[in-house]
């Protein structure tokens, strides 16, 4: 019963997010950019109307209810098509970065707990903190550049074109959700530090390999479970940046363009979006996020049924 309530307030806190998107993104965004006086100075005008706003939302829902369909995006190509052939080359990253981050992170973190003495700080917990307190950007940037110099001549490490293209993007994408993970997994085992039942299994003298990874482990992994989410977040929070600096053209880039972001005014600027694209694709992350939610609350009762899916 706690986990179907528990389930039940993911998917409303989903359902009033997407609305908030929607009505977000629905804003109007009629702009009158103009330029005066002999230094042709740029002005931005922008008078916020309530018609207009009701008229995007109107033609939204009517559209989406009428046509069955999200419409066509810039390109002219329906956005459902463009959302499969894009997430379909994002999911390749996003699947393979969350496993390797759950598995290396918590193999870090049971490493940076199970080695405290000085030699361990350097490479275990102060290895973590020195590597999270770096800009992804940089790291990125530092890796991409040692790939570029040394292994160019093997591997084609920009585009999405090669069959294993996705897995260097994977890679980056996983290093700093695995470090927030393996933070998490070594603080969760020093919690678990001068319990009983480690006593316990150290007195019938069980190896600490053992000790280590069938008990201590799975005492803390509902600890784990709780932050999956958060790490979810934090890795699709990275595939954009991943994406834009290997131009591979995935829904994160492709929601990007969808902005049509731009460095300077200029006078007869197009400032419309894709209003479409950005909502789907945008939904289209959060599912992937409430799934995470859902699915690490069912495994958490199934490790503790006393969780309650809570």
């Amino acid at each position: 019963m706690n986990s179907t309530i528990e389930i039940s307030r993911h998917i409303l806190l989903f359902l009033l997010i997407v609305l908030s998107l929607i009505l977000v993104v629905l804003f109007p965004r009629d702009v009158e950019i103009s330029a005066e006086g002999r230094a042709q100075t740029v002005i931005f005008d922008y008078q916020f109307s309530w018609s207009a706003y009701q008229e995007n939302i109107t033609s939204f829902f009517s559209g989406l209810y009428q046509e069955k369909s999200f419409g066509l995006t810039k390109y002219e190509r329906p956005v459902e098509e463009e959302m499969k052939l894009y997430f379909s080359r994002s999911m390749k990253i996003i699947v393979t970065a969350l496993i390797l981050s759950l598995f290396f992170g918590i193999l870090k973190g049971v490493y940076d707990a199970t080695h405290p003495s000085s030699l361990g700080m350097i490479f275990g917990k102060g290895f973590t903190w020195v590597l999270q307190a770096l800009p992804d950007f940089f790291l990125f940037l530092c890796l991409q550049w040692v790939l570029i110099i040394y292994f160019r001549e093997y591997v084609d490490i920009f585009g999405h074109e090669e069959w294993y293209s996705f897995l260097y993007p994977a890679l980056l994408a996983s290093i700093y959700p695995a470090l927030y993970i393996s933070r998490i997994t070594a603080a969760s085992f020093q919690e678990q530090e001068g319990k009983q039942y480690i006593t316990v299994a150290h007195s019938k003298g069980l190896p600490q390999t053992v000790i280590t990874f069938k008990h201590i482990l799975k005492n803390s992994a509902v600890q784990i479970l709780n932050h999956t989410s958060s790490m979810m977040i934090y890795l699709l929070s990275n595939l954009l940046l991943v994406e834009y600096l290997l131009d591979y053209k995935g829904a994160a880039y492709r929601l990007y363009e969808a902005f049509n972001v731009t460095p300077v005014l200029s006078v007869g600027l197009n400032t419309e979006i894709e209003k479409n694209v950005i909502i789907v694709f945008g939904t289209c992350f959060m599912i992937l996020v409430l799934i995470v939610q859902i699915t690490s609350g069912l495994i958490k009762r199934m490790i503790d049924p006393r969780e309650g899916g809570a």
